[in-house]
């Protein structure tokens, strides 16, 4: 027996030593025992004027020990009140030192040294429970001040004390073994005192704790022996004290200045106190205020939860004895979800004024017990069951300040699509050539175009047509400007706001804002070698009567842009008109400019003067200019200036040719129209026509191409005396840009329409389609997912939503379209015309079907009925008709002046369309016959229904004067909402009229200007308003301190927005198309409070639930669908009547883990990774190893992935098919499927759990099904294999019978007592089709019987029985761990939790007898014949002969609660045993039970042969996450792990080949030594001898701060060092050296000598933050004979120190520093402490390129998800790769070509927390990723031929073979 087991779960310390004796135990001073009258139980009184002469002592010697292993020390006691008392605790660690834990209210500080840690215990004044209790007979006006306290007792408690991580807190390189001695010392009553590894929760029962998943943790209920009596209706924490130190919610590490909350403390009442903290001695009572607060765990219908105190603010006090002054200070517990994807709570706290209220306790490290609470009523907070809301209750902190809640996600919108480029509006329209699209840019690679869009600026991918926007621009964008070398964008925008925006081209980051000292803003340029940036505006100030303006030039210096910030450096004005502006490509200091009607060279003379010469044009008078382009700048010439030409082109068709060295014109070409080949000739030449006007003209180096005003695009040579491509657009040229490469040109049309040509092949594409005016009205087709649009340029356009290419078009020559609507039914769509005509378009001939002719003014409504039946129609004079569709929409009704008269000037501003219809299409409602009254009428028939009066409504007291109403909507419940002149909205009832609300967020948030539009989403959740050219999307019910989000992005007014159906997008028009997602599905639901806190951390209750596949940010993108079977071929859900059924509501009590995001995956046969084999097993599962002795078929679980092994071969087919962790496996009695089962991939009313059926087979899905449980704990298929039973876990224990015909789900049953049991087990009746039993808890056993053969009439009868009577009593509690039938189905047997096997009668349902059959819990049962195989806990397995059993129970005369404990007495005979490695939870033997495979939790399956007594070990893995990994060529692979093992695989067939343990240390991170310095000894049997690697030994690095040097080749340590005082975290030898660079959790890095086994050097450079990476490179360049290596080193907190040293590292330079910027918050949002909360920011790592000369590669946080490539050299990011996730590990292919390519072909690997293995190409950044892992991924590597690929997720190992050459 283990020497530790018998401390087992606890001991019982004064029981165990026999403190009665006082033998093994001391006393000295006063101590007695007495009866306690509270807890009926003998109690040790110790008291004494000096408490160190007055104590309990164990042992009796204390130069003996007690040995006591456990973790946690409980004490019941309780203090006398006002007197001292002190604990002391002897701590052996596993350095052989013994450390002293005190505990005093003696103490006044918090002190630690090398052998000593004492804390203050602080006790409070009694409650005032108490003082009513002592003191009833007081007069009511008597006040605590005048109490003797000394009369009163203080209450009694549990102290738990966490003694592992006491030391491990506060001593340096200290762990804890055991227990030594303790002492009790002074005035206390003591009962006893325990120590146990299990931590236990007072004032819960085991059943709440096993259903809320503390079983699971560790956490239990209090024994018997630690537990206090309760009376009825009692609440434990009402009553008892229990201190937990330190909290589990507590920072491993602990400052002595700071407190760590006690969890789990009840709070007595509080105590007014005067305003600035202090008593003064005088204490009142609030009873009537305030109840006693409570902080303790409690369950609820089986769940953890809180109690509603929790929530609240705990203020924490110091106290002494004989002393009520006490300090106040509040601490509040903030606890962020490491693994779930989570969010924080929609709330935004002042960063200020939350560090202000955790100030710092001068008193050092405290315990409380009664702490005083000062109350604030301010806080308040919403319960659990709430937070499916957006928002929190309005609340304030200590100093009275708002903790502002708001809307979430922010952003709430995205934009995902504009259809509109930069000429729409009036004033372009009338001059379409001089729109600012005649600015588009093609970026340097040639793949994106930069064109302006309104106030926007769009980058668009030509293939994908993807876009991408820069933001921020409140008015048109008139020119744009991109400096290449840089990366920087400049924009500029008209209006009197003179905005210069600065943008980071790649992030698309605005970096700089400039206010120009100009209006009317409408050039910008970049000079080409410098960082000088010219802008061009208009002065503010009219010269003249005829408005005109002087130009305005200024010139910026950007050197400084990475400081926000550019200086001027010359300004200066003309009067001449400028367009257009060109710097010189080889001169910063030189531009030219052109006018409507000059050409002017400039000079920028000394940087500060501005100085410019006119070029006058003798021959030809009155040009009006276009463009103005130099010539082609090549490699030769851009360096002469004096051979410098340019071009002007002019309307009148002349093209100029200058020269900028002589400043004079050298040729006018005269473009003429062109002559078409004839049969006889294909040359194009010149006519003799009239000149073609240019308006736009671009250069290459052998072309020009020019646009006119034709519509054609024209190529000619450099002479222009040939064309040599023409081309024609359907409108005139606007814009012209040419490619890089000079293949390829960008086309914009004032139609338009923007398109690319190719000059190769003389293809044209076309990219855009838009209107070229403001958009009146659209309208959204959800069916055809089509939009359709009128605008004022007198078309008619219908749009693809999903790609927004336009594929219809309709153009009115003499009506502008004002209005659209789609009909509900048909595919047609009526439009309203300015003249009052609507005329009924058919999609599919494209004719007029209908014209309508009720009107003879501009149509201000039109919306068809529900029913398609009607159509209303309005007009600008105020008519409202009536229309039968059916009937060729005859007029059936007409009211005259219905709504107010629109004039002709308010037409521009009219808000859309002027009706509304409700959503049951019954009524409509306009404003109308005034603007002070909102009507509403019957659809059908046009009857007034109701009339409300806005202008005198009134609501609380507030009245609506003189207000007139702008807008009315219908709301999808029965409100109408009014938007009225004053920028109120109305709720007003529909029905009654009745003002429901006045919506006062919207009085002082909304628009100030203007009101334009309005919309809600079809779920009533949100609102959106539109004016003064933004969106406000808001909080519909106002719930919120900030309810709305604004968007700009529209430089007009927005005419129209709306939610799509679905409520996915938004859909908004003015100046453009806007196509928005919303991302506020994606927001998920925090399940508990930021603010709570807990004893019990999170993390340890909550269960992994699996998000939605299809996600946005980490976050799912559609909203949850109801849950459905899905089968390959349909999807089917039968349900039928069961005679016991239960509905239960699910309680929200879990935690998300981030889950992989389904991106792009490659299709079939065309993937760049295909997983090849996996090395583990699920040790988590159960039941989860399939193995039929017959037909070989051998099937286990690893993680979310089905592994199918053929053990002959050695073979491995991984089925994938599951997202989350598989718990258990069924074999079908045919061998034709089995069912693999999962846990839930949610955890709210929706939870599904997913069950697979596979064919055996083809070893394909054959039909999934789901079951809505949280998990799945066991399943099992009928005799005849027609049923499949699946059984849900504690959080619904939901029987589910399933149909294996058709795969239906044909019954549900849940057990309806009053306490829910649980089931763990299931197994059916061998000899019968229709019966099968389950166990579960409190030693509960359901014998099931399936009643009906008929899917349809099928119903289950359950008899529910417990244990006996006198074996629960003997056994306290009772759980069913497994079930299993025995010879002919008569007899069951069932095993528990602490040993015993209960064997129960089939047929009468009762207990025939029981015996104990090992000493911990049977976890596994299996039986065939007369054999039955048992497997505990402990890993052992036993064979039994149960032969004659069921013969001897016969011959027995005592069926019913027999207690038999001698097994032997019914022939029950242990035949054989084996020993394993961990709890044996899964099996599989042959008919014989000569053999079988068994699984244990230790990852491990083991081949069990009975015959000769052997166990063969076929598969090993480790059992804790995996921290380092070393690929050995392509045939073995090196893996360490925190379970303290370091591993040799071989990866043919997956065997362990090696294996070191460092005895409970964590092995924290690997490196391998190549071309190690080895003994000479001889190392035959040694497995790595034969390997062909360089790799002959590995460096570890461990969490006490060790490194070790282990050998491969004698399978032994070499060398040990102890470098570091903190956790080592990262190890690296660099190339051909005999040194390693290590880093450690504080930051250090230490070099050390691997031969000589000393530290050389000590850099404390990155101190304070984790160093995550370490890398090395040998520069072999000349100059570096110094110093050959440079090295990196990466911290957590993004700083990477380059450093160069000699060949033996003796000399260490600091080279290069490089920080990163990031966000102040964490990817989830949530503020931290950076320094101590680095485990919730990805890793900052970077490693030098293997192929590309002083290339860094680093991915680390930042402000966007980036790989950055940094030359060491030029100290310069030379590029950026976007990643789709937070990179949690990387590896760069380092494979070398045979054409000397080092780059082509090569990948890098990513892995991420989500679950993600991501592959891009190193220098293209294409990608594919791969989702089969089931945890985060911790490591990646690529083996060294790249032919595989090595990933780690937990304790997993996926290898991945390289399929792209």
């Amino acid at each position: 027996m283990n020497q530790i087991s018998w401390q087992t779960p606890f001991v019982n310390i004064f029981k165990h030593f026999e403190i009665q004796s006082w033998k093994k135990a001391f006393k000295q001073g006063d101590v007695a025992t007495f009866m306690d009258r509270d807890l009926k139980s003998t109690v040790f009184r110790i008291r004494g004027l000096v408490p160190a002469n007055n104590f309990i002592q164990f042992p009796a010697q204390l130069s003996q020990s007690l040995n006591l292993t456990g973790r946690f020390f409980y004490i019941l006691f309780r203090p006398v009140f006002d007197k001292f008392f002190t604990i002391h605790l002897d701590i052996m660690t596993h350095e052989n030192h013994v450390v002293r834990i005190s505990l005093s209210n003696l103490f006044r500080e918090f002190k630690v040294s090398t052998t000593c840690i004492q804390f203050p215990y602080m006790t409070s004044n009694p409650t005032s429970t108490m003082l009513k209790t002592k003191s009833s007979t007081l007069d009511s006006q008597t006040t605590p001040s005048t109490i003797d306290f000394t009369l009163i007792e203080s209450r009694w408690c549990i102290l738990c004390l966490d003694l592992e991580k006491i030391l491990t807190s506060y001593m340096t390189n200290q762990h804890y073994h055991y227990l030594k001695s303790f002492q009790l010392c002074g005035n206390i009553f003591v009962k006893n005192c325990f120590t146990s590894d299990s931590l236990y929760e007072p004032g819960i029962t085991i059943v709440d704790a096993k259903r809320s998943g503390l079983t699971k943790t560790g956490i239990r209920s209090l024994p018997k022996e630690l537990a206090y009596p309760l009376g009825k209706n009692q609440q434990w924490h009402d009553i008892y004290d229990f201190v937990m130190f330190p909290s589990l919610s507590s920072n491993t590490t602990c400052d002595s200045n700071q407190f760590e909350c006690a969890g789990n403390i009840r709070l007595p009442t509080s105590y007014k106190v005067n305003e600035n903290g202090s008593s003064n001695g005088d204490i009142a009572f609030i009873d009537d205020i305030l109840e006693p607060l409570t902080a303790q765990t409690k369950t609820v219908n089986g769940h953890l939860s809180r109690s509603s105190s929790d929530l609240h603010q705990i203020t924490q006090r110091t106290i002494s004895p004989n002393n009520n002054q006490f300090v106040e200070s509040r601490h509040w517990t903030i606890y962020n979800d490491n693994h779930g994807p989570y969010q924080s709570l929609p709330t935004t706290i002042d960063e200020q004024s939350q560090t202000n209220t955790s100030r710092s306790n001068t008193d050092g490290v405290h315990l409380f017990v009664n702490q005083q609470t000062i109350n604030n009523n301010g806080y308040s907070m919403s319960n659990d069951n709430d937070y499916n809301e957006c928002s929190l209750q309005h609340s304030t902190d200590k100093n009275n300040n708002h903790l502002l809640t708001r809307l979430l996600p922010d952003p709430i919108l995205r934009l995902k699509k504009v259809i509109g480029i930069g000429i729409s509006g009036e004033e372009n329209a009338t001059t379409p050539i001089n729109g600012t699209c005649k600015d588009i840019i093609w970026t340097h690679d040639g793949d994106y175009i930069l064109y302006p869009s309104n106030a926007l600026v769009i980058l668009m991918h030509i293939e994908t047509r993807q876009q991408y926007f820069f933001i921020g621009h409140t008015d048109k964008v008139t020119s744009i400007a991109l400096k290449r070398n840089s990366a920087l964008l400049a924009t500029v925008q008209k209006g009197s706001n003179g905005v210069l925006r600065i943008w980071k081209f790649e992030n698309r980051r605005c970096v700089v804002v400039v206010k120009v000292p100009a209006i009317k803003l409408c050039a910008v340029d970049f000079a080409h070698d410098s960082n000088y940036l010219l802008v061009v505006g208009h002065s503010d100030i009219l010269e003249d009567k005829h408005n005109s303006s002087r130009t305005i030039i200024c010139i910026y210096d950007a050197s400084n842009w990475l400081k926000g910030t550019i200086s001027l450096i010359s300004k200066a004005s003309t009067d001449s008109s400028i367009e257009r502006i060109r710097f010189l490509p080889s001169d910063s200091s030189k531009f030219v400019t052109y006018g409507c009607d000059n050409i002017k060279f400039w000079k920028l003379k000394d940087s500060v003067e501005l100085r410019s010469m006119d070029i006058s044009v003798d021959n030809i008078q009155h040009l009006e200019y276009t463009d103005i382009q130099f010539e082609y700048a090549s490699a030769t010439n851009s360096k002469h200036n004096n051979e410098l030409l340019l071009y002007v082109s002019s309307k009148s068709g002349h093209v100029l040719e200058l020269s900028y060295n002589e400043k004079r014109v050298l040729r006018i070409h005269r473009l003429l129209p062109l002559k078409r080949p004839t049969a006889s000739s294909d040359k194009i030449i010149l006519a003799n026509a009239p000149s073609i006007g240019v308006n736009a003209l671009t250069v290459t180096s052998n072309f020009c191409i020019t646009g006119s005003n034709d519509g054609y695009i024209r190529v000619w040579s450099n002479d222009f005396q040939q064309t040599y491509i023409e081309a024609q657009h359907d409108n005139s040229i606007c814009g012209l840009a040419i490619s890089d490469d000079q293949t390829r040109v960008v086309v914009s049309t004032v139609s338009g329409s923007l398109g690319v040509l190719n000059l190769v092949n003389k293809s044209y594409s076309t990219l855009v389609h838009s209107h070229v005016n403001s958009i009146t009205d659209i309208d959204y087709d959800d069916i055809r997912k089509q939009m359709i649009s009128v605008s004022i340029d007198g078309t008619i356009r219908i749009w693809s939503f999903e790609t927004g290419e336009q594929s219809f078009e309709f153009t009115s020559l003499n009506d502008t379209p004002l209005l659209v609507t789609y009909h509900p039914n048909r595919q047609a769509f009526a439009v309203g015309f300015s003249n009052g005509k609507i005329k009924v378009f058919e999609l599919n001939t494209s004719i007029i079907s209908a014209e309508v002719n009720h009107h003879t003014s501009c149509i201000t409504g039109l919306l068809y009925s529900h029913n398609a039946s009607k159509l209303l129609t309005s007009d600008s004079d105020g008519n409202l008709c009536l229309s039968h569709v059916n009937d060729g929409y005859k007029l059936q009704r007409t009211i005259a002046r219905a709504l107010p008269v629109i004039n002709n000037e308010s037409l521009s501003s009219l808000h859309g369309n002027c009706l509304t219809i409700s959503p049951d299409g019954k009524h409509t409602a306009y404003i109308g016959p005034t603007e002070f009254v909102v009507t509403v009428v019957e659809t059908n028939n046009l009857s007034q229904t109701l009339r409300i009066d806005i202008s005198s409504s009134t609501f609380n007291d507030i009245q609506t004067v003189d207000e007139s109403a702008l807008l009315v909507h219908y709301s999808p419940s029965r409100h109408l909402l009014v938007a009225t002149s004053d920028q109120k909205l109305l709720k007003f009832d529909s029905y009654t009229g009745k003002l429901l609300n006045i919506v006062s967020a919207i009085i002082s948030c909304t628009h100030k200007r203007s009101f334009d539009s309005l919309a809600l989403s079809s779920d009533n959740q949100y609102l959106l308003t539109s004016g003064d050219n933004l969106i406000k999307f808001w909080d519909y019910d106002m719930r919120l301190d900030i309810n709305f989000q604004s968007f700009v992005g529209h430089s007009e007014s927005v005419r129209k927005l709306f939610f799509t159906p679905d409520n996915m997008n938004v859909i908004s028009v003015g100046d453009s198309i806007f196509i928005w997602d919303v991302l506020a599905w994606s927001t998920p639901l925090p399940l508990m409070p930021n603010n709570a806190q807990c004893i019990i951390s999170p993390q340890s209750v909550m269960t992994k639930i699996l998000e939605q596949d299809d996600t946005v940010n980490g976050m799912p993108r559609y909203p949850h669908q109801p849950f459905s079977y899905h089968d390959a071929d349909r999807q089917r859900a039968t349900s039928a009547s069961i005679e016991h059924s239960k509905n239960t509501k699910h309680k929200p009590n879990g935690e998300s883990v981030r889950q992989f995001q389904k991106r792009y995956l490659a299709p079939p046969n065309q993937e760049g990774l295909k997983l090849s084999s996996i090395i583990g097993y699920n040790g988590n599962g159960r039941e989860n190893v399939i193995w039929h002795p017959h037909t070989g078929l051998f099937v286990y679980s690893v993680g979310c992935n089905v592994i199918v092994e053929n053990l002959n071969q050695s073979e491995q087919t991984v089925l994938s098919g599951h997202s989350d962790e598989i718990s258990t496996l069924a074999l079908a009695n045919d061998v034709s499927v089995f069912a693999s089962a999962q846990c839930s991939s949610s955890f709210n009313r929706e939870m599904q759990s997913r069950i697979i059926i596979w064919d055996v087979k083809s070893l394909k899905q054959k039909v999934f099904l789901q079951q809505p449980v949280h998990g799945i704990t066991c399943m099992a298929f009928s005799r005849d294999d027609r049923f499949l039973v699946t059984v849900g876990d504690y959080v619904k224990p939901l029987f589910t019978l399933w149909n294996m015909c058709d795969y239906t789900n044909i019954l549900n049953w849940e057990d309806e007592s009053e306490k829910q049991i649980s089931i763990h087990c299931l197994s059916w009746d061998p000899s019968s089709t229709n019966e099968f039993v389950t166990g579960g808890s409190n030693g509960t056993i359901n014998f099931c019987k399936i009643i009906g053969s008929n899917p349809n009439d099928i119903r289950l009868h359950v008899i529910s029985q417990t244990m006996p009577l006198t074996l629960v009593e003997h056994l306290n509690h009772c759980e069913i761990t497994s079930c299993v039938y025995i010879t002919n189905g008569n007899l069951v047997l069932c095993s528990t939790n602490l040993g015993f096997i209960t064997c129960w009668n089939t047929r009468t349902n009762v207990c025939m007898l029981h015996w104990k059959a090992d000493q911990t819990e049977i976890c596994y049962m299996i039986s065939i014949k007369h054999k039955l195989i048992t497997g505990s806990s402990e890993g052992l397995l036993k064979l039994w002969n149960i032969e004659h059993l069921e013969s001897n129970i016969t011959m027995s005369n005592s069926y019913n609660n027999s207690i038999v404990y001698n097994e032997t007495n019914f022939g029950l005979i242990i035949q054989n045993e084996l020993q394993l490695d961990g709890a044996i939870i899964s099996g599989g033997f042959d008919s014989t039970f000569d053999m079988g495979i068994v699984g244990t939790t230790n990852g491990s399956l083991f081949c069990i042969c009975w015959s000769d007594r052997s166990k063969t070990r076929l598969l090993a893995s480790h059992v804790h996450t995996i921290t380092g990994i070393v690929p050995i060529e392509d045939t073995h692979l090196i893996t360490s792990s925190e379970d303290g093992t370091i591993r040799l695989w071989q990866l043919d067939d997956r065997d362990e080949l090696l294996k070191f343990d460092a005895n409970g240390l964590k092995v924290t991170c690997i490196a391998p030594w190549e071309n190690a310095i080895t003994p000479t000894n001889d190392c035959h049997a040694s497995p790595v001898k034969n390997i062909i690697t360089k790799i002959r030994s590995i460096v570890a690095g461990y969490d006490d701060g060790t490194i070790r040097l282990f050998n491969l080749l004698y399978a032994q340590m070499v060398v040990k060092l102890h470098p570091h005082t903190t956790s080592v975290t990262v190890v690296h030898v660099p190339l051909n050296s005999t040194i390693v660079v290590s880093g450690a959790q504080d930051g250090t890095l230490i070099i050390s000598s691997l031969t000589q086994g000393i530290v050389l050097r000590v850099l404390n450079e990155q101190r304070n933050a984790p160093i995550c990476s370490i890398d090395s490179k040998y520069l072999k360049s000349v100059g570096n004979e110094d110093l050959p290596y440079v090295w990196a080193a990466t911290s957590h907190d993004r700083r990477v120190s380059i450093w160069k040293s000699n060949k033996h590292f003796e000399q260490c330079q600091l080279n290069d520093w490089l920080t990163f910027v990031a966000p102040p918050f964490a990817p989830d949002g949530t503020v931290y402490e950076s320094t101590k909360n680095w485990k919730f920011y990805p890793p900052s790592l970077a490693y030098f390129s293997s192929t590309e000369q002083n290339i860094l590669i680093y991915v680390g946080y930042g402000i966007e998800k980036l790989v950055q490539f940094y030359n060491i050299e030029t100290k310069q990011i030379i590029r950026t790769m976007a990643l789709s996730q937070w990179c949690n590990c990387f590896d760069v292919s380092s494979l070398t070509n045979d054409d000397g390519d080092d780059n082509n072909h090569r990948l890098i690997a990513f892995g991420t927390k989500e679950r993600l293995v991501q592959i891009k190409d190193y220098n293209l950044g294409t990608f594919q990723d791969f989702i089969s892992n089931s945890d985060c991924i911790n490591h990646i590597k690529f083996s060294k031929t790249q032919n595989y690929l090595y990933t780690t997720s937990s304790n997993e190992i996926f290898i991945w073979k390289v399929l792209l050459s």
